[in-house]
């Protein structure tokens, strides 16, 4: 066992069972007026008998990239994801490739106010844009939510017979270049009257029923992961080296803005590309994140050991003497945790980490100022109090509030991490 895990944390954390939670995508092909399939709506589904399901674009996104891949889910076609105004504010639809993905926006997304920017961004990056429920609103949507679209979806169920065609040319009038696109067909006698009123795209029963797919939830394995924090820990890594890294990697390069646009890493601007992240966060705080996300993917079920981590590197970084170690001293906390989480020996995960012996030493043996910083730790949290004074003389109310602090600033954190985990 690593001897700088308290007893309580070992005995919180347990190996992984190899067990593997089903995930579930529904995908409803669109057609043309030829009846071909020219695209598949992608929906949130949180069970195989789950029809409707609430919005959750971020989970939707996550099984799409990370569970199948676009290519196994479209097939060269083109994919529509709906995605919400916090989805949207986020930013982490600049993670979608744009020349894959249909942006469709719900009935939240305000592009008059909150939105406006990121509306327009989105366009800018080279989505295409579809407003959904047009004639299912309170009223039309305003010319400028209207100007931005590609594609209009019309819920044909939702509007009257004799006041369709009426609207219809209320839409064309508004939107000239957008594609009309027919939802809820599900009668041949309704394909004929869209295509007599000129929809160019359809969906509905008629063609085909939304199918939900389902898998075995993947995690990222052991190999993988610390093939990734090899890279992150390397000194000569740069912006450009680690934006490779992150954009290779569906699952950081999500999981990595949806933590930096969180208030827990503390931006006061939300980023908008990965590599407006490393810009912002530089190669240090860029190597800390990639270092807790990819431990957050493998806590799932042992998130005390995630928290445990969290905890002691932001006590490591206050408590080290030596202002030059601090970035040292928060690495070597934060991965004191791996063997547990990885369930690999110490001594194998540092043997493959391109660490400083600083902090190697620190963790395998002990010595040194992070070492024995790292002793001074694990006696405050084992209350050895004895221990602590003989380490840090004096010294056992200053950790009691620096622990106060991390362990506020590791619940957000772990929260955040956590949930962009799952």
């Amino acid at each position: 066992m690593n001897p700088l895990m308290s007893p309580t944390a070992a005995a919180t954390a347990s190996p992984s069972t190899g067990l593997s939670d089903q995930v579930y995508v529904g995908r409803q092909p669109i057609f043309d007026r030829q009846r071909r399939t020219v695209a598949y709506q992608l929906l949130h589904r949180s069970g195989p008998d789950d029809d409707a399901g609430p919005l959750a674009t971020r989970e939707l996104v996550e099984h799409a990239l990370l569970q199948w891949g676009l290519d196994q889910l479209l097939g060269g076609v083109p994919g529509h994801i709906t995605v919400d105004a916090s989805f949207l504010s986020s930013g982490l639809h600049l993670t979608l490739p744009a020349d894959r993905v249909v942006l469709g926006f719900a009935n939240d997304v305000d592009v008059e106010g909150a939105q406006k920017f990121a509306a327009i961004d989105a366009r800018l990056a080279g989505f295409r844009v579809a407003i959904d429920d047009v004639l299912g609103r309170d009223h039309l949507p305003r010319p400028e939510l209207l100007r931005l679209a590609d594609i209009l979806k019309v819920d044909i169920a939702g509007v009257p017979d004799d006041l369709l065609p009426r609207a219809l040319d209320a839409l064309r009038t508004q939107a000239p270049h957008a594609t009309l696109m027919a939802e809820h067909v599900d009668e041949l006698a309704q394909y004929r009257r869209c295509v007599d009123l000129g929809f160019d795209l359809f969906v509905g029963s008629f063609f085909e029923k939304a199918e939900v797919l389902s898998r075995a939830s993947r995690s990222v394995s052991s190999t993988a992961a610390i093939a990734l924090l090899m890279e992150v820990q390397r000194r000569d890594v740069s912006l450009p080296r680690l934006q490779e890294l992150v954009e290779a990697d569906p699952t950081l390069a999500f999981r990595m803005l949806a933590v930096v646009n969180s208030s827990a890493v503390g931006l006061a601007a939300r980023v908008e590309s990965v590599y407006h992240a490393l810009v912002l966060l530089g190669v240090e705080r860029v190597r800390q994140l990639a270092t807790l996300v990819t431990m957050a993917n493998r806590s799932r079920g042992n998130e005390e050991v995630l928290l445990l981590a969290a905890t002691r590197a932001g006590m490591a970084k206050s408590l080290i003497d030596d202002p030059e170690l601090s970035n040292a001293a928060y690495t070597a906390a934060l991965i004191s945790v791996l063997d547990v989480l990885f369930q690999v020996p110490m001594e194998e995960l540092l043997a493959e980490l391109p660490l400083a012996d600083v902090v190697k030493d620190g963790l395998l043996d002990g010595t040194g100022p992070i070492g024995e910083l790292l002793q001074a730790i694990d006696a405050y949290e084992r209350v050895d109090l004895p221990l602590l004074d003989a380490l840090r003389p004096g010294e056992l109310a200053r950790f009691i509030r620096v622990y106060r602090e991390a362990a506020v600033s590791a619940q957000q954190l772990r929260s955040q991490l956590l949930s962009v985990a799952s």
